[in-house]
């Protein structure tokens, strides 16, 4: 793992010389401590709340550009940004203020430097938020509740996307069950998930463009996910949303509702 201590010694360096950054933590496996060869770096950088907004703009044209990444690019509209340098080496960094700093989980960072002496909050309530497996539900059960549709219009392949939509959302379920809202990276699945349940992911029955086929995919989804969300939301479970999206696929495909 030479190669990606010199990338987080060489940006560290670079970050350090930067008035406007008054910290770094190594996030991600290299801050826990598990990362392996194949393990991207990942940074937390700590910013002023008033110099935020001006060094988030300023982090694509100014700041990357001195580590010569092949690819830079911002994760939607939120201050992270991805980039892969030469030798396949993948930098993942988060910019943010003193707010934010109190996000990390300490037990799984490695503080770098820090100007101002500030550290995370060691104040950390894990598991899942209700609030979040819920809308996880719904949106499971919404993308479900679509079969019909791209099946009776013979949209077959818009119908393995669904099956595969559903499956990361029950991949995305697992893990936030165990994990709670600080979930590690996705690649590392299987340090995450028991190997029963890695089993059973494995087992899911292939996905492709044929309708028995995808109507499969997306029962044996469906089978999986839901019971571990009824379990997590309890009385706060969408029962009524679930028993009608059940209704809605027996009745134009003769779906049985899984046990």
């Amino acid at each position: 793992m030479g190669a990606q201590q010199d990338l987080i010694d060489r940006v560290v360096d670079d970050l350090a010389t930067d008035p406007r950054v008054r910290g770094v933590w190594l996030t991600g496996s290299f801050g826990a401590g598990d990362a392996d060869e194949f393990s991207d770096v990942d940074l937390f950088v700590l910013v002023a709340d008033r110099q935020l907004p001006g060094f988030v703009e300023a982090w694509l044209p100014d700041v990357a550009p001195q580590w010569s990444p092949l690819l830079a690019s911002r994760l939607g509209g939120a201050p992270v940004f991805t980039h892969v340098l030469e030798g396949w080496l993948r930098l993942d960094v988060v910019v943010g203020g003193p707010g934010d700093l109190n996000d990390l989980d300490p037990e799984r960072v490695l503080e770098l430097f820090s100007r101002d002496g500030v550290h995370p909050s060691p104040v950390f309530q894990a598991g899942p938020d209700t609030d979040t497996v819920r809308e996880m539900t719904e949106e499971f059960l919404r993308v479900l509740g679509l079969l019909p549709v791209v099946v009776e219009r013979g949209e077959l392949v818009t119908a393995t996307s669904g099956a595969l939509m559903l499956r990361q959302l029950l991949t995305t379920l697992l893990r936030y069950r165990v994990e709670g809202p600080r979930m590690s990276g996705a690649l590392h699945l299987s340090r995450v998930l028991p190997a029963d349940e890695m089993a059973a992911l494995g087992a899911l029955p292939p996905v492709y463009a044929e309708r028995s086929a995808v109507v499969r995919a997306h029962v044996s989804a469906a089978a999986m996910f839901l019971p571990v969300a009824r379990d997590l939301l309890g009385p706060d479970h969408p029962t009524a949303l679930e028993d009608a999206c059940w209704a809605h696929l027996a009745r134009h495909l003769d779906v049985e509702r899984p046990a």
